[in-house]
């Protein structure tokens, strides 16, 4: 079974890229994924000059994801368990059509990991205080990053619906099934990652935000309405050794 209607994007993307070494393996777990419609524009002015916007529809997307990092390998070496972080990401495309996400930020709720990606992986990785709590099938998420007050989210969380994946063509796999990372290197040189993982299970969530500075502290001062939510158990990912683009 699929989850999502079809919808209009922009040109076809080409399949594919060569399959470096891994440098990091890890699973995700307990993933929440909140999307936001943002204008072109917004989008525009927060990626480097070579990149612009992904579209779906007309709009450009933002996605909020609290996650757990169950397992935490690099370069085949065990580093962490059972670390709680939060992604800001935005959906982008090259002027050749490869298709992938720019993060606009990292929050990780340990101070190694957050360097170590950091160096490794040439992002936008902070050290944050996350909590997760449970009750029942409820789950609460209060993350505050620890070098800026007004990067934070609260929100609490429900799966609601059947697991699924999302079929080809539609705005969820648009937003979930991504296969490239893009990111600037020294000098301003244009790098690219390879992203290896089976296709996400995802179900529909209720969602409530109580706080939510983490947008406009990325320079996104307007959303408007509700996020499209969904939910995922979790997956295991290989994320490969970044190279010039």
């Amino acid at each position: 079974m699929t989850v999502g209607g079809r919808l209009k994007t922009a040109a076809t993307p080409r399949q594919g890229m060569p399959d470096p070494v891994r440098p990091l393996s890890t699973t995700l777990a307990d993933v929440l994924f909140l999307h936001w419609p943002v204008s072109p524009a917004t989008v525009d002015s927060l990626v480097p000059d070579w990149l612009e916007p992904d579209t779906a529809d007309g709009s450009a997307w933002v996605s909020a994801l609290p996650l757990t990092m169950a397992e935490f390998d690099l370069f085949g070496l065990p580093v962490r368990e059972d670390v709680e972080a939060l992604n800001l990401r935005t959906y982008v495309r090259t002027p050749n059509g490869d298709r992938g996400v720019y993060f606009l930020s990292l929050d990780v709720a340990d101070r190694l990991a957050a360097e170590t990606a950091r160096s490794v992986f040439r992002l936008p990785y902070y050290h944050a205080s996350i909590r997760r709590r449970r009750q029942g099938d409820r789950t609460e998420v209060v993350a505050r990053r620890r070098a800026d007050a007004d990067a934070r989210l609260t929100v609490t969380f429900e799966p609601t619906g059947e697991l699924r994946t999302a079929a080809p063509d539609t705005l969820a796999s648009f937003l979930v099934e991504r296969e490239r990372y893009f990111t600037t290197g020294p000098l301003g040189t244009r790098l690219v990652g390879s992203v290896g993982h089976p296709s996400w299970s995802i179900q529909t969530a209720t969602a409530t935000i109580t706080e939510n500075t983490l947008l406009s502290a990325a320079g996104i001062d307007r959303v408007e309405g509700d996020p499209l939510v969904h939910y995922s158990p979790g997956v295991e990912m290989g994320i490969g050794a970044l190279q010039p683009f």
